[in-house]
């Protein structure tokens, strides 16, 4: 950014500033006034000033350079998921997608499904593949490698990540740790040829669509890592090995600034821990899965779901995204029409608001810049207080991970249903006959073990959608 000055304006510092403020506000208390919390802990101030960061952090880069000439700067990865049920009709689905914008694809396997017949026609190639367990992740490993293996698929033909890693299983499944590390390292063995595949995926969006808040969702996660590298590193996989294998999968909510700083903190802190165990990462090397979040999504207005979609796929895409994942808010469920309306944000993104011709466009902004390095702050506090209690695998057999999460998220749910808290469309300004009474309401059980996506307005969705 230029420090040399055009006009012939007298240099004003923050504390005029201020003084200016406190005036205008004619008795107002000014800290009452106008400054709030971000996730009930760091501070947002009504306007920040180059004083206020001194260290600029510098722009990043999110990926690579273009493999082919002429493409714009900024690449990102529109995906689309898939539930097979009938083989054959998945892959005429998948086929059609990738001849509408799509080109990412996220397969959720039971373990049943035939992959040869899924895929069949699909050039891997030229698309981001990725593959969520729905079942033992042994089995789905299994398949994935059967179907490798079978057609011969060379290392430069598959790109993309299996969305599981040991950690995220135990909160799925309540599956075994040691036995979960023992088959990441098989395949990290198995597929370390494939350079641009992740056999595993670093995953915060549990803790993000169960309820948690942003500074939650990351030092939980980053305990995750903690955790797999001193498991890893036992079983003589190195800190750099187990980098370079992990791709890391993102939601974002509603906060469209906080949100940005949220993802970019959650890169520079990956970086920092691999360096303070010797390894330097650059910030292009990371593989960022981003979605649209759940919890901040109603079904009790879908119309303002769109709009949620479209602003956190835009947090999504400053935040750092590799590949983008807008997810319709009813999910396997949702109608053909919201199926395309999710998947065409992204292309609406890149063709007409032309948010690929810049890498960073929020680098050298005073305020993000801020906010990301107070938020780096936070989480990293909170994290060291985390390991100092146990870590995260203690603290998951103990169920303390469930009962941080669980908190947090029953207040913003009781805060909706009283409206303490004003979510449009759902608590204020319904709107009336939009469909939401057609929508049955299906109630979230958990075991003591799990994290279960859920809604920010379930209580209120509980109250109203059980009287329509």
């Amino acid at each position: 950014m230029t420090k040399e000055s055009f006009y012939n304006f007298l240099d004003v510092t923050k504390e005029q500033w201020v003084e200016q403020v406190k005036k205008d506000l004619k008795g107002k208390d000014f800290k009452q006034t106008l400054i709030n919390k971000v996730w009930n802990n760091v501070e947002l101030l009504p306007f920040y000033c180059s004083e206020d960061i001194p260290n600029s952090i510098p722009a990043f880069r999110f990926h690579g350079e273009a493999k082919l000439p002429g493409i714009s700067p900024r690449i990102w990865n529109n995906a689309v998921s898939f539930y097979p049920i009938d083989d054959k009709d998945c892959n005429k689905e998948i086929l059609s997608v990738l001849q509408q914008g799509a080109d990412a694809i996220i397969i959720h396997l039971r373990g049943t499904e035939n992959l040869h017949e899924v895929l069949k026609g699909v050039m891997t190639e030229f698309i981001q593949l990725y593959f969520v367990p729905l079942s033992s992740p042994r089995i789905i490993f299994n398949q994935i490698m059967d179907w490798i293996e079978s057609l011969h698929v060379k290392p430069g033909m598959l790109q993309g990540a299996i969305i599981w890693s040991p950690t995220s299983d135990l909160i799925k499944r309540n599956g075994d740790f040691q036995e979960n590390i023992k088959l990441g390292v098989e395949m990290i063995k198995k597929l370390s040829a494939f350079r641009d595949f992740y056999p595993m995926t670093l995953d915060f969006s549990i803790y993000e669509d169960s309820g948690a808040n942003g500074i939650q969702q990351s030092f939980l996660g980053l305990a995750e890592m903690v955790e797999m590298m001193d498991a890893f590193i036992k079983e003589a996989v190195s800190t750099a090995m187990l980098f370079e294998n992990m791709a890391v999968f993102c939601s974002v909510g509603e906060l469209f600034f906080p949100e940005i700083a949220k993802l970019k903190a959650i890169r520079i802190l990956l970086q920092e821990l691999a360096f303070n165990l010797g390894q330097e990462i650059s910030s292009s090397s990371f593989h960022f899965i981003i979605s649209s979040s759940t919890w901040s999504k109603s079904l009790i207005d879908q119309n303002s779901n769109l709009i949620r979609q479209t602003y956190e796929a835009m947090s999504a895409i400053f935040g750092g995204a590799d590949t983008l994942w807008v997810r319709p808010a009813l999910g396997e469920k949702a109608s053909e029409l919201e199926k395309r309306m999710a998947r065409n944000v992204s292309n609406i993104l890149k063709e007409e608001s032309y948010l690929d011709k810049v890498m960073d466009p929020a680098a050298g902004s005073y305020y993000i810049d801020t906010l990301v390095e107070n938020l780096r702050a936070k989480i990293l506090e909170e994290l060291w207080d985390f390991e100092e209690n146990g870590g995260w695998l203690e603290n998951f057999e103990s169920r303390q991970i469930q009962e941080i999460v669980r908190k947090e998220r029953s207040s913003i749910q009781e805060s909706y249903l009283t409206h303490e808290k004003i979510k449009v469309g759902a608590n204020k300004y319904e709107e009336k006959g939009g469909g939401a009474e057609k929508i049955s309401f299906e109630k979230i059980v958990e075991e003591s073990h799990e994290l279960k996506p859920t809604r920010a307005t379930y209580l209120l969705e509980k109250k109203t959608l059980n009287q329509s």
